[in-house]
């Protein structure tokens, strides 16, 4: 193995620090650009996701206005009655008959085909 000779040093001409600095730099560049990908990936996914979601939703609403017997305005009081007595009044379809809009099974507790009495 050689020895370098006293005094001659292995920088000799450039400086360790601008060189690190410079080095850390480019390692930031580098780790930017990465965790932009990322984050564009992770978007991307949530966007499909979303667009996936409205998709089926609208799918799903479609289906149920093409195989409703009344219109869409009414088939949605009908939804909106779904949940309770209460409103199913507040849309106005309460009272509600058997086959009717605003019938839902379980709001009829006696049974008699005749819902939220």
């Amino acid at each position: 193995m050689r020895v370098l000779p006293k005094g001659w040093g292995i920088h000799v001409g450039r400086d360790p620090e601008r060189e690190a600095r410079r080095l850390k730099s480019r390692f930031q560049k580098i780790s930017r650009r990465y965790e932009r990908a990322i984050k564009l990936r992770r978007y991307l996914l949530w966007a499909r996701w979303a667009a996936l979601a409205a998709l089926l939703s609208f799918a799903v609403t479609w289906g149920f206005l093409k195989l409703s017997p009344w219109n869409p305005t009414l088939t949605f009081k009908h939804l909106a009655a779904m949940p309770s007595c209460g409103m199913a009044r507040a849309v106005g379809l309460a009272p509600a008959y058997y086959d009717g809009p605003g019938y839902w099974q379980w709001h009829d507790a006696d049974r008699d085909g005749r819902s939220c009495e």
